[in-house]
């Protein structure tokens, strides 16, 4: 993990210097997480390698509310991938079809904005906005005992 780290640090630093505009910090990652919780506001993007990655995402998930609320994505140069941005890991909920869908409609929002379909992104996250602000359609990790469907089907009457 040395040799990785200090290669990602070394590619960082070296991309940083062409950007001197942009503020660029150094944290460790156990530290991060625990900066995350207490002051969350001085943090605006973060780049990681996978594993610290999904570290800080699975705490920011805590903060935000659980996975199901969090969008994910992973953009490169030629490809991105769109998808829940933080483990569920819990495989009852999947069969009982109580996950919540949100972080996938997020995420779908999120993809949606990078093929640049705005209008269509800002259409589904009002959407799903709107099914969370009325309280009706939650999930159990919300406070609710909505099925899956039952939160999309919400989503999709919102869209219509």
């Amino acid at each position: 993990m040395k040799l990785a780290d200090g290669l990602f640090l070394e590619s960082c630093c070296e991309v940083a210097s062409k950007y001197p505009g942009i503020k660029y910090n150094e944290i460790i990652v156990d530290n991060c997480c625990m900066q995350l919780v207490s002051k969350p506001e001085q943090f605006d993007v973060m780049v990681t390698p996978n594993l610290y990655g999904n570290l800080v995402a699975n705490t920011a998930a805590g903060i935000a509310g659980g996975t199901g609320v969090m969008p994910g994505g992973n953009v490169g140069a030629d490809h991105a991938v769109f998808e829940q941005g933080a483990s569920a890991g819990n495989e009852k909920i999947l069969e009982q079809k109580k996950a919540n869908p949100v972080a996938l409609f997020l995420s779908s929002a999120m993809m949606l904005r990078h093929l640049q379909f705005p209008s269509f992104a800002d259409r589904l996250e009002t959407a799903v906005k709107r099914v969370i602000a009325e309280g009706k359609y939650m999930t159990k990790n919300l406070g609710g005992d909505c099925t899956t469907q039952e939160i999309t089907d919400a989503v999709l009457a919102k869209l219509s």
